[in-house]
C-alpha cells in the first residue's frame, strides 16, 4: 500500500482507533476532584492544565490512596500516545495525498502536512506534560509552554479537517463534508472557553477522521467493484 492509496488511508483509521482505545483504558476515567461545571476528561485537563491546582483534580491531593495509581496510568497512556502520533499524521498525510491526485492540484497535500506538524507538536506536548506529573510541586514553568503545542495540534487538526470539507465539497460528498465542518468552526470557541467547550471541540475532529476513512473505504469498495 503506497501513501494516498485508500486502503492505506482506510487502514491507519483503524490503527487509529485502535490506538486510542487501548489509550483509554490507562487513563484515568475520571477526575479525582470534580471540576465544578465541567465533564472534561483528566486527561484533556492535563493538556489544558494552567494553575497547580488542576493537577489535584486530575490526580487528586497527595494523601489520595488512588493518586500513585492514576499517575501511571496517566503516564503509561501518554507514552502509548507516541504511536498514535504517526497514525493519526499519516493518515491526514494519506487522505490528502489521495485527495490531491483525485483532484489533480498539488496544494491539497499542505493540508495533509498539517497533520504531521501536528503530530509533533504532540509529541512536545507530551514531553511537557511528562515534566509537569514528575514535578507537580512546580510544574509553573512546563504550564507557560504547555498551550503553545496543544493548540498547534488542536488547530491544525481542525484546520485539516477544514481542508476536508471543501475537497468534500468539490467531490460533491455533502455528508463527508458535513462530518468534517464541526471541528473547525467549534476551534475558536474550545480556545475561549476551554473547561467546559473544549472538550466537545477538540472531540469533533474524531468526525473528521471517520469522514476521510468513509471516503477512502467506500472508493476503495468501487475501485474493486469495477476491476
Amino acid at each position: 500500500m503506497r501513501l494516498g492509496s485508500y486502503p492505506l488511508t482506510a487502514f491507519l483509521f483503524v490503527l487509529t482507533v485502535a490506538i486510542l482505545a487501548v489509550m483509554q483504558g490507562y487513563f484515568p476515567a475520571e477526575l479525582a476532584i470534580p471540576l465544578p461545571g465541567s465533564t472534561i476528561r483528566p486527561v484533556l485537563l492535563l493538556e489544558l492544565a494552567s494553575q497547580p491546582q488542576h493537577l489535584a483534580h486530575i490526580f487528586g491531593e497527595p494523601g489520595d490512596p488512588q493518586r500513585a495509581v492514576r499517575i501511571a496510568g496517566m503516564n503509561t497512556g501518554n507514552a502509548i500516545d507516541y504511536l498514535l502520533m504517526p497514525s493519526y499524521g499519516l493518515l491526514t498525510l494519506s487522505f490528502f495525498t489521495g485527495i490531491s491526485r483525485d483532484l489533480g492540484a498539488g496544494f491539497w497535500r499542505v493540508f495533509g502536512a498539517m497533520g504531521v506538524i501536528a503530530a509533533v507538536s504532540d509529541a512536545i506536548e507530551n514531553w511537557l506534560m511528562f515534566g509537569m506529573v514528575a514535578d507537580m510541586a512546580n510544574p509553573l514553568n512546563e504550564m507557560a509552554l504547555l498551550p503553545y503545542p496543544v493548540w498547534t495540534k488542536f488547530g491544525l487538526l481542525a484546520m485539516s479537517c477544514g481542508g476536508a470539507a471543501w475537497a468534500f465539497v468539490r467531490l460533491r460528498r455533502w455528508v463527508l463534508a458535513a462530518l468534517c465542518l464541526p471541528a473547525p468552526l467549534m476551534l475558536v470557541p474550545g480556545m475561549l472557553d476551554p473547561l467546559h467547550t473544549a472538550p466537545l471541540a477538540t472531540s469533533l475532529i474524531g468526525l473528521g477522521w471517520l469522514a476521510m476513512a468513509v471516503h477512502a473505504a467506500t472508493r476503495w469498495w468501487r475501485t474493486r467493484a469495477v476491476a
